[in-house]
């Protein structure tokens, strides 16, 4: 795997590309999911749920209504703990089958329910997991596999957490700034944006 500073460099390298590949509707889009969430609750707020699926994919995931009823009431249910508990939620989600009647890990929609409530918690999904060369993890021990996904999400974490440190992206950070304009995002948020770009490139 790439040190954090030689993933930062070729970022910087290709920072033109990634920003121009970042569409003002899904910063708008986010922005809109972000500020209804802090509203108030989102339970009945069939639009929120309605704009939320499409923009994260979930109506494209083979899931069933129930497994989406209990996504949302899950995420009102999480909105102010602090510290949640990952396995729990992925365990919790995992009894509600999919289409196929499997019982699935569904990662990267606990996320994105996650950094919904808070996004220093970044956002783990195909175009991340191929920038950092992670694999979908394969154990028959569920235990096993929700480990394998919790180190994955450390991984990310401390790459972001030290690239903010030592302020590793500020070509791409600033580019970002200069097209979204008043964009009011934390800077973990620019930099999960500018990462889920870069894979989707394959820049890497």
């Amino acid at each position: 795997m790439n040190t954090t500073i030689e993933i930062a460099k070729k970022i910087e390298d290709n920072a033109q590309s990634i920003i121009d590949d970042l569409s003002y509707e899904s910063i708008d889009v986010y922005k809109f999911l972000k500020n209804e969430f802090l509203r108030g609750s989102i339970t009945r707020n069939y639009l929120f749920q309605f704009v939320f699926r499409s923009f994260y994919r979930l109506d494209n995931a083979g899931l069933t209504n129930e497994f989406k009823i209990a996504y949302f009431e899950l995420l009102e249910h999480y909105r102010n703990q602090s510290n949640i508990d990952i396995e729990e939620v992925l365990v919790k989600l995992y009894i509600k089958k999919n289409l196929k009647g499997q019982p699935t890990l569904q990662f990267s929609f606990v996320t994105k329910m996650l950094n919904t409530i808070d996004d220093s918690i970044p956002i783990y999904d195909s175009h991340i997991a191929r920038l950092f060369h992670m694999s979908r993890p394969s154990y028959k021990d569920i235990a096993q596999s929700i480990d394998k996904y919790i180190d994955y999400l450390e991984t990310i974490q401390t790459t972001y957490n030290e690239i903010i440190q030592d302020d590793l992206l500020p070509r791409t950070i600033a580019l970002f700034d200069d097209k979204f304009e008043n964009n009011n995002l934390s800077i973990i948020k620019k930099i999960d944006f500018i990462f889920w770009s870069t894979g989707k490139q394959n820049t890497l």
